[in-house]
């Protein structure tokens, strides 16, 4: 593996909307922005940065027009990806550079010297807004196509919208990949599974491991779904302060590194005095 560690970030779930408008009484591109801001200036060397799907929150052109603007502002290269929330063809006519895998899909495999990074689209348009994914038997085909091309002298990092399995909260696991079970049988006709898993569209950071597959679920970046395991008739609302995370690859393994970029409370020493005492500089 190379010497230089591999350092990406990740955000999800940006739902923007057209320019002005608002959601919950948020602005998506207000947030979005805001991390840019902090990116660029206390991050700037990653490598990349990934949004890990539900773009916008309808998939309208004024909502890609939108984000376009927000995400031209970003110093280093950006990886956008869909969920279940987007368009493919609104979406392109504003990223025409994007990932396509040749089949119109928005995904790709990166093969990097610290990892390689399997970025894979779930989006199914025929069921749209709240909905699950799905991976048809192209996309399938793809998996096991990037899984075998995949050098096994690295890590390989999943990264996809929808979970694959159940995380406990019912109101979300009835949206995850629908035919997660054809996705664990190209895991295994390949013979290789990922080190890792990225996913979006739960809007909560949760941690787990889905048949022995150590997974991350990303925190959303304009609002949340509320901490409630029981209800499943509808979803759970909240307005929680959003985050992105570094996710750092090197020979010693995966870290992840969460930073709430809207915090503007006190930073200190932990054993100074005065901040022991709660009296704060500044």
């Amino acid at each position: 593996m190379d010497g230089k560690a591999l350092e990406f970030i990740i955000l999800t779930d940006t739902h923007f909307l057209p320019r002005g408008e608002t959601m919950y009484g948020l602005d998506p591109r207000a947030s979005l922005d805001a991390a840019i801001s902090v990116i660029n200036r206390d991050h700037p060397g990653v490598d990349f940065v990934v949004i890990l799907g539900d773009l916008t929150d309808a998939g309208e052109r004024a909502a890609y027009e939108n984000l376009a603007e927000s995400v031209s502002a970003l110093n280093v290269p950006s990886v956008l990806m869909m969920g279940n929330h987007d368009k493919r063809a609104a979406f392109r006519e504003f990223f025409p550079y994007a990932d396509d895998d040749g089949s119109g899909f928005v995904q790709a495999l990166r093969v990097l010297p610290q990892a390689s990074v399997l970025t894979l689209d779930t989006l199914d348009e025929a069921d749209t807004h709240i909905g699950d994914g799905v991976l048809c038997p192209r996309r399938l085909a793809f998996l096991e196509t990037s899984l075998r091309n995949a050098p096994k002298d690295r890590p390989l990092l999943l990264l996809q919208h929808h979970h694959s399995g159940k995380v406990g909260l019912r109101s979300m696991d009835r949206y995850n990949v629908r035919n997660a079970e054809e996705q664990l049988a190209v895991f295994e006709s390949a013979r290789r599974q990922p080190d890792y898993m990225f996913h979006g569209h739960i809007h909560r950071p949760i941690f787990g491991l889905w048949h022995g597959i150590p997974y991350h679920i990303q925190r959303g970046i304009n609002h949340q779904v509320g901490f409630d395991l029981d209800t499943e008739d509808k979803i759970p609302g909240s307005l929680e302060a959003p985050d992105f995370a570094l996710v750092r690859v090197n020979s010693e393994g995966v870290a992840i590194h969460h930073r709430q970029f809207l915090y503007a409370g006190p930073s200190y020493w932990l054993h100074d005095k005065d901040a022991v005492s709660g009296r704060f500089d500044g």
